[in-house]
């Protein structure tokens, strides 16, 4: 996935966490080791070697909501039952639900992940994260208003953001580098202008990465159009957040005029389809995005509104709503597979640390099987096509972050998930009967 569009059969060289050589440069760079050999080698014939996957958008407190939360609106969604639920968590449900999150998405080739918290508990995030191996961008998502929110997520403005500041000062460059710690308000109708107004300025002292939901829904729109006048895009550019450091989840409901203002600052939108699908919220044209050179990536949005968290499945998604909104101009395989690597990496602001397969930039790595039948018999005539639109989760057979092994052929090293999946099970009864919630709602 690098820019002159490589695919080609060999060797790839990893030493101390990082790409040293690829393909003809291998013998030259193995010799040049002590005794002329790697410690150990991974065979990966029958399989694609790629960049790990980059998921641009996730709520890991959401896990343990899975097929609890089923309204077909994302404001009636947030207020009848997301927001009471991220108000039940505990420091011990929330770490459970996010270490349910990461078992999957490490077995499914992620390897970076932009999640947006809760208000509570972020620090017990932050612990699994870093004891996953995961590369991360996280934060404690601000809100300090809005209809229908409970008490127990609604806090001082200026607390909110110190609290985030907080964080920022424990956990940011944690873990060898891997975690990294943003600004998250929420969205537009929880947050109120003096708090833009503030991770504004906040974001652009320190240099923090500003992650937040734009036009997602179109209630969610009307009621921004109400509350400030204006869409979300021309909003965030007069309260000065939009940036180079902003990222925007969703992007389904942007006119010429909202694309533009993204591009001038080049700020980042993530596609989210399945999570988009769900909730009825719309068919984000991405390909749109692209003709504007927005920088761009993908993500599945929270296992409560995407009951999978799989990136192959949101990659094949994306690919059907391309081509129905424009079957004479839609999205290409290559720039499909591009949102999860190269691209995804881009619109996080680590380009140059990871997204692609070259020497110097950080080892992570995936490796997807290719031989099984649901893949046959083209399969490596287009790799693209292949991961895109026929490849599973279940097809990656190893995950590497920095150089270590994190996953591989249904085991994983820093996490165990017999016993996360018995503790996600009774974290959930908990978490329903503090919440009142007896059963899925349909």
């Amino acid at each position: 996935m690098d820019a002159s569009g490589t695919v080609a059969s060999g060797d790839l060289l990893v030493r101390d966490g990082v790409i040293v050589a690829l393909g003809a440069g291998v013998p030259a760079a193995l010799a040049a080791l002590p005794g002329g050999r790697a410690d150990e080698s991974v065979d990966a014939s029958g399989a694609f070697v790629l960049p790990g996957l980059i998921h641009g958008h996730l709520h890991l407190c959401q896990t343990l909501f899975r097929g609890l939360a089923e309204q077909s609106d994302l404001l009636r969604w947030l207020r009848e039952s997301v927001w009471s639920l991220e108000a039940a968590h505990t420091e011990s449900s929330i770490a459970a639900s996010a270490r349910l999150g990461l078992v999957e998405l490490i077995a499914g080739g992620v390897t970076c992940i932009n999640d947006m918290g809760t208000v509570g508990h972020t620090d017990a995030i932050a612990a699994v994260l870093e004891q996953s191996g995961i590369r991360a961008i996280f934060g404690k998502a601000l809100m300090d208003r809005g209809a229908g929110v409970p008490p127990g997520l609604c806090e001082n403005a200026a607390q909110a953001l110190e609290s985030a500041l907080s964080l920022h000062r424990r956990w940011n460059g944690a873990a060898d580098g891997r975690l990294q710690v943003s600004l998250a308000p929420r969205f537009i109708l929880s947050c109120s202008e003096a708090l833009w107004r503030d991770v504004a300025a906040v974001g652009a002292e320190r240099g923090l990465l500003v992650h937040t939901h734009l036009a997602e829904s179109p209630t969610e729109a009307r009621e921004v159009q109400a509350m400030v006048s204006s869409s979300a895009a021309r909003y965030f550019a007069k309260c000065g957040v939009l940036s180079e450091r902003f990222v925007g989840a969703h992007g389904v409901w942007v006119d010429d005029e909202d694309l533009a203002l993204l591009k001038r600052a080049d700020a980042a939108l993530v596609h989210c389809p399945g999570s988009n699908l769900k909730l009825g919220s719309g068919l984000a044209n991405v390909k749109r995005w692209v003709h504007e050179g927005l920088r761009r990536g993908i993500g599945s949005d929270g296992a409560a509104c995407d009951n999978r968290l799989d990136t192959f499945h949101e990659l094949s998604l994306a690919a059907l709503i391309s081509r129905t909104l424009d079957p004479g101009g839609y999205l290409t395989a290559r720039e499909l597979l591009a949102l999860a690597t190269c691209e995804g990496a881009r619109a996080l602001g680590l380009g140059a640390t990871t997204g692609s397969l070259e020497p110097g930039k950080q080892a992570d790595v995936i490796v997807v099987d290719h031989t099984a039948p649901h893949l046959a018999p083209n399969e490596t005539l287009d790799p693209y096509t292949t991961l895109v639109y026929a490849a599973r989760a279940t097809d990656v057979r190893l995950t590497m972050v920095a150089g270590r092994i994190l996953y591989r052929s249904g085991t994983w090293t820093t996490l165990e998930p017999e016993r996360v999946a018995s503790e996600a099970r009774t974290e959930a009864r908990g978490l329903r009967e503090r919440a009142g919630i007896g059963r899925a709602q349909g």
